[in-house]
């Protein structure tokens, strides 16, 4: 069980169903070797996303975070794995089906909800069921996280994947993104899909 998150957690957050944490920082090297490195790219344009493309080092995962136009761009760049969620993220029908194509996941968190009320979480409600229809549509790839920025933004893991199927989302098919996405950092022998290298093969 991973998680995706915003901050380094403490022994509390391994209590709640996880065995490892991605953590996104605009300055992984400053990460402990403790959990998996992600590189929080943050662009207010699609010049300011390839400088900072530039440094990010092969052991990162890449999340990017900006406007429509910015989040255009970055699906179609190879170093990216991931478009990240925040507050007042938009996502449209044509984005989500470059992510697809171009094998670019879509992250979809439960710590928005946790800082919205009344009407502004109705309508993030709303959103994130348009968004799971739209992404089922094209089985374009997508994780279920809680993004927490702190520790009382967790939540456990059974009770973000209940969240989500309740609005829609395919949550098996979830995990298996999240696991095909990790992989990518964790398994030595991992290529792509289909293709990996067995143990005792030599060259």
């Amino acid at each position: 069980m991973i998680d995706f998150v915003r901050f380094v957690p403490d022994s509390r957050a391994y209590n709640l169903g996880f065995e490892r944490f991605v953590v996104f920082s605009e300055n992984p090297s400053e990460l402990p070797d403790s959990v998996l490195k992600g590189y929080l790219i943050r662009a207010e344009n699609g010049k300011e996303l390839i400088e900072k493309l530039r440094r990010a080092k092969r052991n990162w995962m890449v999340g990017v975070i900006g406007d429509l136009k910015v989040i255009r761009s970055a699906v179609m760049r190879w170093r990216v794995d991931l478009i990240l969620d925040f507050p007042g993220r938009e996502m449209d029908y044509v984005t989500v089906k470059m992510a697809k194509e171009k094998d670019v996941a879509i992250e979809i968190s439960i710590s928005k909800f946790l800082n919205s009320e009344g009407l502004r979480r109705l309508r993030l409600v709303e959103e994130t069921i348009d968004l799971i229809r739209i992404v089922r549509k094209f089985d374009a790839p997508f994780v279920l996280t809680s993004g927490a920025s702190d520790f009382y933004e967790m939540r456990p893991k059974r009770q973000i994947m209940e969240f989500f199927e309740i609005l829609g989302a395919d949550v098996e098919r979830a995990e298996r993104w999240m696991e095909r996405l990790v992989r990518r950092y964790t398994d030595p022998n991992y290529i792509m899909d289909g293709l990996e290298i067995e143990e005792n093969f030599k060259f």
